[in-house]
């Protein structure tokens, strides 16, 4: 190895490992490759079976990390399940009135977002209009049930 200005509190002895490492991680110049490979077989590393363990370390991170992110969707999700499941029913009421409400909603609805996903309730059964006013109600942050004066069906 070429002689380079050791960092202070390095001692130098033939055969130190620790002036091998210092040697190989100076920055001043590059190694070239003889450099290294000289520097490797000196510290006796097994280059082939480092880089198997830090692939199978680095795998075994991104595994437990997938596996963690996964686990905390799926907690999400049943939360989420669990609160749209306890949304209070819609009112029965005539299918004008469902009509009129689910309109009103939709005419609060951000322009696009929301309204888009809802564009056929013409063509919607009554329970349909009942999950569409429900699902604008919970997407518009109101609650359930909506104080929307609702009559019975058939009234």
């Amino acid at each position: 190895m070429s002689k380079r200005p050791r960092h202070p509190g390095v001692v130098e002895a033939p055969g130190d490992k620790l002036a091998t490492i210092d040697a190989a991680l100076d920055d001043d110049a590059p190694a070239s490759a003889a450099e290294a490979d000289r520097a490797v077989k000196e510290l006796g590393i097994d280059v082939a079976a480092l880089s198997a363990r830090i692939r199978a370390q680095v795998t075994a991170a991104d595994d437990a990390d997938r596996r963690a992110r996964f686990a905390e969707a799926r907690r999400a999700y049943a939360a989420a399940v669990e609160r749209l499941a306890e949304r209070a029913a819609e009112p029965a009421r005539p299918r004008a009135r469902q009509v009129e409400v689910l309109e009103g909603l939709l005419a609060r609805a951000p322009a696009g977002e929301v309204s888009m996903h809802f564009h056929k309730y013409d063509q919607a059964t009554d329970a349909e209009l009942d999950e569409m006013i429900r699902a604008l109600r919970h997407l518009l942050g109101e609650p359930d049930g909506g104080g929307d004066g609702g009559e019975g069906r058939g009234s």
